[in-house]
């Protein structure tokens, strides 16, 4: 325990310093001066149960402040100092988890199954792909791309890259666009497809020693990329279909300029006639690209754009197979084993990538698809696909289903966004890559019907042979009842069919809304189960020959389901050994893919050398067998009841949370307006289902960041304790006994550390009456007397404080019987609970500020009701933490009048009265521009204390 952290809730530490230290701060080391008081803070703590230290350090900065010791740019300097360690040793954490490539000793150790094998069966298992990698776009983008870089940086072994920090702001970039964020993934994707010819390389090398014969004839494709930003409808309606179109033309020239150049560079006989036909389909994509990024409102511009796109010509190349087959020539005739082994990297590059620089998935919602469908099959509502018959109806529209001819009018007129996605799926297949198949996502996905009314619309358009289409199992009652949903598919001769025909079942399991509703272990174990009932299900009913691709989409976060280990404990942890060895046991072939989100995900692959490190250890873990194929080699499978009483205790209490009155009064008031806007997609649902107010409103990642923000991540850790306390026993047993289970206590404990009650019962303070009213009884001042009653009047119009406290006493309670049980365990660092020092200064800092502003708000003069706005309102609005709007408000109400002095300069009349006071220049100074201040830095300390929790939300 910190000694930082003494309350109500948290024991005494012996070691407490309990000298006195000097009030006024050293201005040279201000950090320094805040620890040191909040040692003082902690010895008086010990005797008074209601006192924290991080408020009593406040309130010490708070009184500088007021008497002109300390101003706000000091503070400012406290807020990157500790922002920038903070930083600093989060890339720590990232070399930690990517040591550098060893591609040798990785093949080697990978393919030493196959030494003593023939050369079918290495052929087979080297033209496997093992694994895949996704990027995802969601509003993560909390670090500007110069952060971002200076961070990759450092964990990449740069020297002095923590000297690029200097006044970099933890901030994110000013305008976060689609176009920005799909800038950010073009550049991780070149980086993992750089990474995947030096894995291909190592295993053509492994190849050439091993098969003597034609080792160039087996072409390597261990992992797969892929991307949905630009084609991510879930829960967004900003996304033109055009826009879309444009996305996937640019990445396609941009890949075809990456062959064209591969091949310039590795020269030799014959690459001439294949660089030029590249170099003309990479030009005249760019063209089509640039046509599609007109207005395409236009049915005029549709049809310019539509006939370039779909006109024969010299430039037109839609699949890679001509370029393939005259590659497999040159490789064959190629003599320099060199230049032989850069023609076969680069043909596998072709064959797993195509042309785009990764594979794509288009995602909508079901709501979305019911309402394409619904009129198709006969069905009038949500509650009939739920319906046994609307499942046997959109099976037999499927079946008889003919393929009906699409054109760019069709796409232009359709108003439903399932179908014309759909189309578009069509449009890209003929026109752009006939190859690469697509993948069809539909989150929020509640019947199996919608699954098969989407099976439909892939046959009514032709590309059923193309398309994968994949249900997102996120919510709480769609995992658990998961395993009777792919039941009720798999039992469809129409589905098993489709899959059939694909060769592939594919599958998602979300990590963000189970997170939030069930917690993330609660929904790790659910995801867990249901992956296991699936391949039970199928080889039940004999379904063989279907690859079972499985991806398990989450974020950075452990609130999104980000392990914070290495990444073999990772992907253990999103695809367990045991759910790996049932798939091998069924003799099912399982793909796992795995997503690297928007921002903080990106990291991994923003350097050459940070993408090769995780290209490496994905590859190592996806070759690895699984290690566990018994209940016995794992206590956690061994004792099941046991270990299923656990995961409907945390359920239970997580559920019981998340519908708390005072949980979603806390978390839909004031924390939201703590957070920077962090990426193009919205902080609520634009569309969908998923609405309401307090949390229930919310996205998962502001959910979770809110969470990060107030030092309290119950998703994670919140249950365990309830669970523990059963029988205690048993449950440290459990942990000394599984790896499994130590893995999830791991990420708790972890969680456990960042959790401090004293930090959020602050926050409480910062909302009560009662601190408002003590502070103007104590004040000399009457018109500081008079700010803080206005403050305090508004704030007894709320019960933000109550509702803070009683979350807090809840998750106390929890924590407490947590600790009770688990004090002791230690081994491997999983019972440290040292919450960080300097993350209560962090905090400190920002009470102080919200003070700050609160005052100032309060300060503001008397103005008119004719601004259709009352002082109260006024206040209302900076208690719910809207510096900026209010600022702003302020500036309209009371402007400076510089303008108007301005344009009266010309006037000819002299006067004794300076234009520029008739406007209100001290209001902007004095109140305005300290708000807007404010509130830019109470964005970057959120960013800062991100960086102590491995990533935002």
């Amino acid at each position: 325990m910190s000694q930082a952290e003494i309350s109500r809730d948290d024991p005494p530490n012996a070691s407490t310093d309990t000298a006195v230290h000097p009030l006024r701060p050293a201005s040279h080391d201000l950090v320094a001066w805040c620890l040191d008081r909040l040692n003082h803070h902690d010895s008086i703590a010990q005797h008074d149960p209601l006192a924290t230290g991080v408020r009593s350090l406040a309130i010490d900065l708070l009184e500088h402040l007021e008497d002109g010791s300390l101003d706000l740019p000091a503070l400012h300097s406290v807020v990157r100092q500790i922002s920038d360690r903070a930083l600093i040793e989060r890339a720590g954490r990232l070399r930690e988890q990517c040591p550098p490539a060893d591609w040798k000793a990785t093949v080697d150790a990978a393919l030493a199954p196959l030494e003593e094998a023939g050369v079918a069966e290495i052929r087979a298992a080297v033209e496997t792909t093992r694994a895949g990698v996704v990027f995802t776009a969601h509003p993560t983008f909390a670090l500007s791309r110069r952060m971002r870089a200076i961070l990759a940086d450092i964990a990449s072994g740069e020297a002095d890259a923590a000297s690029k920090l200097g006044d970099v702001p933890h901030a994110p970039d000013p305008a976060i666009t689609l176009s920005a964020e799909h800038e950010d993934v073009r550049a991780a994707l070149l980086n993992a497809q750089d990474a995947l010819r030096k894995l291909n390389g190592a295993i053509l090398d492994w190849l050439e020693t091993h098969v003597p014969n034609k080792w160039w004839s087996i072409r390597p494709a261990p992992l797969q990329l892929a991307t949905w930003v630009g084609y991510d409808l879930d829960g967004r309606t900003d996304i033109h279909w055009a826009e879309t179109l444009r996305i996937r033309l640019e990445e396609k020239a941009l890949q075809l300029a990456r062959y064209r150049d591969g091949l310039a560079e590795i020269g030799g006989a014959g690459v001439q006639p294949l660089i030029d036909r590249l170099g003309a389909a990479e030009a005249e994509t760019a063209a089509q690209a640039a046509q599609f990024a007109r207005d395409l409102e236009d049915p005029e511009t549709v049809v310019a754009a539509a006939n370039r796109l779909t006109a024969d010509g010299p430039g037109r190349l839609t699949s890679l197979t001509p370029i393939l087959e005259a590659m497999d020539h040159l490789i064959a005739e190629e003599s320099d084993t060199a230049r032989r082994k850069a023609l076969c990297v680069l043909a596998a590059e072709m064959a797993t990538c195509g042309l785009g620089i990764g594979l794509i998935h288009l995602r909508v919602n079901a709501a979305q698809v019911r309402s394409a469908v619904q009129a198709d099959l006969d069905l009038s509502g949500l509650a009939e696909f739920h319906d046994r018959r609307a499942l046997a109806a959109a099976a037999e529209k499927s079946a008889q289903a003919k393929a009906a001819n699409v054109n760019f009018g069709a796409v232009f007129q359709e108003s439903m966004t399932a179908r014309r996605q759909m189309m578009l799926c069509a449009q890209i297949l003929k026109h752009i890559d006939a190859d690469a198949p697509i993948r069809f996502l539909i989150a929020e996905v509640e019947a199996p019907a919608t699954i098969m009314g989407a099976v439909y619309l892939a046959r009514h358009y032709g590309i059923a042979d193309k398309v994968d289409i994949s249900p997102l199992f996120e919510s709480p009652p769609v995992i658990e009842r998961g395993a009777r949903f792919m039941e009720r598919l798999f039992d469809e001769e129409e589905y098993v069919a489709y899959i059939r025909g694909r060769g592939r079942v594919s599958l998602q399991f979300g990590f963000s809304d189970s997170g939030r509703f069930m917690g993330q272990i609660g929904a790790d174990l659910a995801i867990e189960r249901l992956q296991i009932q699936v391949a039970r299900a199928m080889a039940k009913r004999e379904i063989e020959g279907v690859e079972v691709l499985l991806f398990n989409t989450h974020g950075e976060s452990m609130g999104r389901g980000g392990f914070p280990g290495t990444l073999a404990e990772r992907f253990d942890h999103l695809f367990t050994p045991w759910a790996r060895a049932r798939y091998a046991q069924k003799g099912l072939r399982a793909l796992a893919e795995m997503s690297f989100q928007g921002g903080d995900g990106y990291l991994y692959f923003a350097t050459p050398a940070l993408a090769e490190a995780t290209a490496c250890g994905i590859a190592r873990w996806a070759f690895a067998p699984p290690g566990i194929e018994k209940p016995d080699d794992d206590a956690f499978y061994g004792d099941i009841d046991f270990s299923w009483d656990i995961y409907r205790a945390v359920k239970s209490w997580q559920e019981a949370l998340f519908e708390d009155e005072h949980y979603q009064d806390v978390l839909g008031a004031f924390p939201p307006n703590l957070l920077p806007a962090t990426g193009s997609r919205k902080t609520r649902r634009q569309s969908g289902t998923s609405k309401g107010s307090g949390a229930r409103g919310m996205r998962a990642i502001p959910h979770n960041a809110a969470l990060q923000q107030l030092a309290a991540p119950a998703n994670v850790m919140g249950g365990l304790g309830m669970a523990a306390r059963r029988e205690p026993e048993r449950f440290l047993a459990l942990v000394e006994g599984s790896p499994r289970f130590s893995r999830l206590m791991a990420m708790v404990m972890r969680s456990r550390r960042l959790t401090s009650m004293a930090v959020l019962r602050s926050y409480a303070d910062l909302y009560s009456p009662s601190f408002w009213t003590i502070q103007a009884s104590r004040t000399d001042s009457e018109d500081a007397a008079k700010v803080a009653y206005r403050i305090a009047d508004r704030l007894s119009r709320r019960d933000h404080d109550h509702a803070i406290q009683r979350l807090a006493n809840l998750l106390s309670r929890d924590r407490r019987q947590l600790d009770t049980v688990c004090g002791d365990m230690v081994s491997d660092g999983i019972g440290d609970r040292s919450f960080p020092r300097e993350l209560y200064v962090l905090h400190a800092v920002r009470l102080v500020l919200v003070m700050q502003a609160f005052s100032l708000t309060a300060s503001t003069p008397g103005f008119s009701h004719r601004h259709d706005l009352t002082h109260a309102v006024l206040i209302d609005m900076a208690l719910d933490l809207r510096f900026a709007e209010v600022a702003e408000t302020i500036e309209t109400i009371f402007p400076t009048g510089t303008e108007a002095a301005e344009a009266f300069s010309a006037l000819t009349e002299q006067s004794d009265i300076a234009a520029e006071q008739a406007g209100y220049p001290e209001v902007k100074r004095g109140i305005a521009d300290p708000l807007r201040w404010i509130d830019g830095a109470i964005k970057e300390i959120s960013v800062g204390i991100a960086h102590f929790y491995g990533a935002y939300g």
